[in-house]
């Protein structure tokens, strides 16, 4: 998008302007003669400006040669007509700060009708009917008038003396006329003031702020130049509203720095430009203070309004200068923010030159001008930041698309390593499973050969068997680790069946000792339960080393009571308990040889972490408590 889309905006200031000017020339038509006389010393009475009408001349000097502190006498004499006997007028004019009216009956001579108007004028004293800038007139035209106008002009300007009389409907239509354009360009303020706070709440971007202030302060400006303003807010402190007026446009002016600031990053672009837009606010900070205390103590704008001039050159000398030197810097977006700051100067310079030239006639004028120039400033800057935020979201797109490429490519390459280390890993686990294959094998052929030598001990000294038990208690032993091994082949190494376990090794200690079962085994709760590898075999030893001191020492040969071992395994949320208990003849006539199966359990116990009780007045009661927590 080009700078040229100011176009359509200059091109619409140029139809208002037109309209308004043709609106003035219209009301033209009806003027009669006004005879102007400066007020005499002493003399404040209409009735004496009446009768001495050779003090009133026809005006012919320029309007700027009035005296801006002196008080004039308008005279305007109202012809008699016949085509009504009733018609209302409007006498008009425009920024005056005090007008008093006196209606005179040219046949008696008499004052009929008094009014108060003015731009300082308090509410309370103007007639319901008129305003600050008009009388309305209410007269039987088939009379003469003479319509004396006193004027105290107090705003530092020669006084406007442009005063005009006509009928009521053709200044009403004018009024609408000019109602229906500020209400437009009012009605598109509004609607996008409401547009950049709804933006700004969804984005939270930070330029959107000072583009609604801007808009907010300089829209309240051009409003508070209408007497509307004055009567909402100041109807009756006039004088402190047109006061208050200027500061909302120094607002709009810092806001719009701020956004030049903000939006062309200008601390890291430019130091120094940057230390004199802050010089420049602040400059314009104290001119406001000191204007707002100076204008309303003294009521002259003159002043203030030239100091205007030299402020609104040193804008436009910076602006243009820092648009000059950073143009080949700034990006797109930043650009338009240029041309935004372009027609801001546009707008400064034509409210300077219709200052100079029209002093407060402009203000026909500078309203609808600042409103046109402030709805085609925020749109280009609006239409900035709309390219300046689609810019950073392709931006942001883009780098988004960067990281995942890197991280897809870091992904496949961390796939790579992973899959080398995977087959790595797998070689490992299969050397390691063919090493623990070898030692199982090992393992298995070591304790079969220590149980085959038990057992050929065995068959070569039958006599010792009886003298010497520890060698079948030894291949218990060997052969309860052997079952543990063997299952633990069988399983592949990870865990292994408790109740298994139990039944293998009952069975093998039964045919041992036991091989007519005459001593009943009862074997009851049995979960189906796996045990870890590493307390597998002090578990089974454990078992071993009660059924071994029990088939052995509990039921001597002599005992007639029929022999009975229960073992029962009972299994809790967090708990693993085992009891053993047997009806033989219990620790009285224990064998002392069966101590070292006692100790050996205690240790076993305690090496998997358990705790053991022992019970041994009627037969021995073993209860075994394992905290399976602690097996981790």
């Amino acid at each position: 998008m080009k700078p040229d889309l100011v176009a359509p905006f200059l091109l619409f200031f140029l139809l208002v302007v037109s309209l308004k000017g043709s609106a003035a020339i219209q009301r033209t038509n009806e003027i009669p003669t006004v005879l102007i006389a400066q007020e005499q010393l002493n003399e404040d009475s209409p009735l004496f400006y009446y009768h001495n009408k050779s003090i009133f001349k026809n005006p012919k000097i320029k309007q700027d040669d009035y005296d801006a502190k002196g008080t004039y006498w308008l005279r305007i004499h109202i012809p008699a007509s016949k085509d009504y006997k009733k018609k209302t007028y409007v006498l008009s004019f425009n920024n005056l700060t005090y007008v008093d009216l006196t209606l005179i009956d040219d046949r008696s001579s008499v004052a009929i009708d008094s009014r108060k108007a003015g731009l300082f004028r308090p509410l309370k004293e103007i007639t319901p009917g008129d305003d600050r800038n008009h009388f309305t007139l209410e007269i039987d035209v088939t009379k003469t008038y003479t319509c004396l106008l006193k004027i105290h002009h107090i705003k530092g300007y020669s006084p406007q003396l442009d005063f005009y009389i006509e009928d009521q409907l053709a200044y009403l239509k004018r009024q609408q006329k000019e109602s229906n354009i500020y209400a437009f360009l009012e009605g598109a303020i509004i609607i996008l003031l409401l547009y950049i706070a709804l933006t700004w709440i969804v984005s939270r971007y930070r330029p959107y702020i000072w583009i609604f202030t801007f808009l907010m302060a300089l829209g309240l400006y051009s409003f508070a130049l209408q007497k509307d303003f004055i009567d909402l807010f100041f109807a009756e402190n006039p004088r402190l509203g047109w006061t208050i007026a200027p500061l909302f446009y120094r607002l709009g002016t810092i806001s719009f720095y701020l956004l030049l600031l903000d939006f062309l990053n200008l601390k890291e672009l430019s130091s120094k430009f940057y230390k004199l837009a802050i010089l420049i606010c602040l400059l314009v900070i104290s001119f406001a203070v000191f204007s707002f205390i100076y204008c309303y103590t003294t009521s002259n704008y003159f002043l203030s309004n030239r100091i205007n001039f030299i402020l609104g050159a040193i804008h436009i000398a910076y602006l243009s200068t820092l648009f000059i030197y950073l143009w080949k810097k700034v990006d797109e977006p930043q650009r338009f923010l240029a041309y935004g700051a372009t027609c801001f100067s546009l707008g400064i310079g034509l409210i300077v030159i219709l200052l100079i030239k029209m002093d407060e006639k402009s203000l026909l004028y500078i309203p609808a001008a600042i409103q046109l120039f402030i709805l085609s400033i925020t749109i280009i800057f609006l239409i900035a930041i709309r390219l300046r935020i689609r810019k950073q979201e392709l931006e942001y797109h883009k780098s988004i698309e960067i990281r995942v490429e890197e991280r897809t490519a870091e992904l496949h390459l961390a796939n790579i390593v992973l899959n080398e280390q995977q087959v790595e890993l797998l070689e490992k686990n299969k050397y390691i499973e063919t090493l623990i294959d070898e030692l199982n094998h090992r393992v298995k052929n070591n304790l079969q050969l220590l149980y085959s030598l038990g057992s050929l001990y065995r068959k070569g000294n039958k006599n010792s068997l009886a003298n010497n038990p520890a060698i079948q208690e030894m291949q218990s032993r060997i052969h309860t680790m052997m079952l543990v091994n063997q299952l633990l082949v069988y399983n592949k190494g990870n865990k292994l069946k408790l109740d298994q376990l139990v039944v293998e090794i009952i069975s093998y200690l039964q045919m041992l000792y036991d091989p007519k079962k005459k001593i009943e085994i009862d074997l009851y709760g049995a979960p189906d339960y796996w045990i870890p590898t590493h307390i597998s075999t002090s578990l089974g030893l454990i078992i071993t080393e009660l059924l071994t001191n029990a088939y052995k020492y509990a039921f001597p040969d002599e005992r007639k009571v029929s022999a009975k071992i229960t073992l029962g395994i009972k299994l809790s949320t967090d708990k693993l308990m085992i009891e053993c208990r047997d009806n033989g003849i219990g620790s009285n006539t224990l064998v002392a040889g069966s101590s070292l199966g006692i100790a050996l359990i205690r240790d076993l116990t305690r090496q998997i972490k358990g705790e053991v009780t022992i019970d041994h007045k009627n037969g021995y009661h073993y209860q075994f408590e394992f905290k399976k927590g602690l097996w981790k």
